[in-house]
């Protein structure tokens, strides 16, 4: 992933205890991103790093709203996006399984948000976003309902049976 200064916190210098950032998800964020089901937005970001002893605690929330296509239509439909997200950052060598704890490396002085902002937004996506209903793109509508009627009465034509067909079914 991509490792931007607008989300990169240094941890080095800062005394134990809560720390506040604020981060803002922008159109830039989304360019970068092409894969992703997002064309535009502003999501408000922020960071809670609880710095400890061995260990620091993050807890993201993430509020605003992106856009995404429609499913119906595929015109852009806001979606809002209110969604949070918990890590543990510890400073060691060994690999870690776990979603949640990211180990890093003994001599690391700063924490790149990058990555966990964009799994909690992708995470926090609509899996089937729609206009409310009326909103939607007629034109588009239309042209699925004409191609939809068509492909109807191609079944139709095909659930005819054939009558070589029919005499197999008697056979049980």
């Amino acid at each position: 992933m991509k490792k931007s200064s607008e989300f990169v916190v240094p941890f080095a210098g800062i005394k134990l205890g809560v720390h506040h950032y604020n981060f803002e998800v922008t159109q830039t964020f989304f360019e970068e991103l092409t894969h992703l089901q997002l064309e535009k937005g502003v999501v408000k970001i922020q960071l809670e790093l609880e710095k400890k002893e061995t260990m620091m605690l993050a807890f993201f929330s993430a509020i605003g709203d992106v856009q995404q296509a429609c499913c119906r239509c595929n015109d852009l439909v806001e979606v809002n996006v209110n969604t949070e997200l918990s890590i543990i950052y510890k400073l060691g060598t060994e690999e870690s399984e776990d979603e949640n704890l990211v180990v890093l490396h003994p001599d690391s002085y700063e924490i790149d948000a990058y990555q966990p902002i964009y799994e909690m937004l992708v995470m926090a996506l609509s899996a089937n976003p729609t206009h409310e209903e009326g909103f939607c793109n007629q034109e588009m509508i239309t042209i699925l309902n004409a191609y939809m009627l068509d492909k109807n009465e191609s079944n139709i034509k095909e659930d005819k049976e054939d009558p070589r067909w029919a005499k197999l079914k008697n056979l049980n």
